[in-house]
């Protein structure tokens, strides 16, 4: 009996292995046109720097009404029983103006002590107003620059003050040298008007503060000696 051949079953079509997402893309995808400029980097924040201090006011020294009453109280000539010499005012500006080093706004010489040392009077009321202390009508103080250790101390803070220490034995000791004056006066008299008593050697080259020291120097050229060592 004849067989009959069998039908071969028809075969399956296999799944694709990747999925239809993955599969590449036929065609190239275009690459999208920027119309703008990128936006620029951001400045960094400013910080608000601190206010600036007020100029300061332009015045002058004789305006200043405890000036006006120094220079009306001490007429030039000697005081403190020779310790201070008084001179008609800004007499000593020059010599000033070389041991401040040119720093003399609101500045204005009155005259030196037996032992060469500046007497100054500061005009402080610019410095008040700006700083907001003080009396900016009236803040003032005297000074001393010291020659012989070039540096300057604050005698009194106001010109009352000064005027009543200048009489005061307390203060001639502590600011005027008034034992050594007396000692060296007794030993070799008291220095003439352009002269004052020096140390020698200098107190800034090792000289001391004796009376053995201490000899009567012209007192321009000892200072301008002095302020060159």
């Amino acid at each position: 009996m004849a067989r009959t051949p069998s039908k071969k079953p028809s075969r399956k079509s296999k799944p694709s292995k990747k999925p239809a997402s993955s599969r590449r893309p036929t065609s190239k995808p275009t690459k999208a046109k920027v119309t703008s400029k990128p936006a620029p980097p951001a400045r960094p924040a400013k910080v608000a720097k601190p206010g600036k201090p007020r100029p300061r006011r332009a015045l002058s020294i004789d305006s200043h009404p405890s000036y006006q009453r120094l220079v009306e109280t001490l007429k030039p000539g000697r005081y403190a029983r020779g310790l201070v010499f008084i001179t008609e005012p800004g007499a000593l500006d020059e010599e000033m103006t070389d041991w401040l080093m040119g720093n003399v706004e609101g500045r204005r010489s009155l005259g030196r002590t037996a032992f060469g040392e500046l007497l100054v009077f500061r005009d402080l009321r610019a410095r008040a107003a700006e700083l907001g202390a003080g009396d900016p009508e009236r803040e003032s103080d005297v000074v001393l620059v010291d020659i012989h250790y070039k540096k300057m101390r604050v005698l009194s803070q106001d010109v009352e003050g000064f005027l009543d220490a200048l009489e005061d034995p307390e203060f001639q000791s502590t600011f005027l040298r008034k034992e050594l004056y007396e000692a060296v006066r007794a030993k070799v008299g008291p220095p003439s008007e352009t002269e004052c008593y020096g140390f020698v050697p200098a107190l800034a080259l090792g000289g001391r503060e004796e009376v053995g020291s201490v000899q009567r120097l012209d007192w321009k050229v000892h200072q301008a000696i002095l302020i060159q060592t």
